[in-house]
């Protein structure tokens, strides 16, 4: 029942607090049976992390993460030829989500507004978005320059499409809600859960907690469209277009 899943997602998050308060004191347990040499050495390699880190955040920000950017429009405006944004994109980067998405589709700004809010919360991800509205026009300048031949080759035939990109290849596919309890009411952190279930970001402490929909709640699609358009070839539908070292 709802108050029954309701009831194990709340004993969940209870117990995944109650582990991380307890690994805390563990933590300060050991740090009071240390001596100074020891603490002098745990300053040091905690001091060593943290620049690390800092070095790795400052490579991730310089190649476009911590922001949701759009792969569909050059600058000032101007039209430009996504596929190839989208290559170097995914050169640059080891995980990246890119979100599929038409205007005139309300489903896709749900993800919008989600996505939003996780790229700066996840910097060790690359989030873009490519608009395939008018995905036919592909004369020279046209708005589809480029986006045809990715819809073909990925198999993007659901809109919205979250295509999950790691190492370079087509890891993933999450179409439209289906993965997420098939509603459109799904929360931030449980996108971020899904997400992390597929290794496209680290998930933080927060996005642990498992929702109810992936051990209860309905399945299948709703409330999404199917994209109007099926081109020639074979047209990979999941993660097939494996080898971005082209340079197409």
């Amino acid at each position: 029942s709802v108050g029954s899943a309701a009831a194990n997602t709340l004993l969940r998050a209870t117990q995944a607090q109650e582990a991380a308060i307890a690994s805390e004191i563990s933590k300060y347990d050991a740090l009071l049976e240390s001596n100074d040499s020891e603490l002098e050495k745990l300053r040091e390699r905690r001091l060593a992390q943290m620049k690390a880190a800092q070095s790795q955040k400052a490579k991730w920000l310089e190649a476009g993460h911590g922001v949701y950017s759009d792969l569909s429009s050059g600058g000032g405006g101007q039209q430009h030829d996504i596929a190839k944004s989208f290559f170097e994109a995914a050169k640059k980067s080891n995980r990246m989500v890119v979100h599929f998405h038409r205007p005139t589709t309300r489903q896709c700004d749900v993800f919008h507004a989600a996505l939003e809010q996780l790229a700066p919360r996840h910097p060790e991800t690359r989030f873009v978005k490519i608009n395939v509205e008018g995905c036919d026009d592909v004369r020279e300048g046209g708005s589809g320059v480029g986006a045809k031949y990715l819809v073909e080759k990925l198999g993007i035939v659901v809109m919205p499409t979250l295509l999950i990109v790691k190492d370079r290849k087509a890891h993933h596919q999450v179409r439209g809600f289906d993965e997420l309890g098939g509603k459109d009411d799904f929360t931030v952190n449980e996108l971020a859960y899904v997400l992390g279930g597929h290794e496209a970001l680290t998930r933080k402490d927060e996005e642990e907690v498992e929702p109810a929909f992936v051990t209860g709640g309905e399945r299948g699609i709703e409330g999404v469209n199917s994209l109007r358009m099926m081109f020639g070839g074979s047209g990979v539908r999941r993660g097939g277009y494996d080898d971005f070292d082209d340079d197409e």
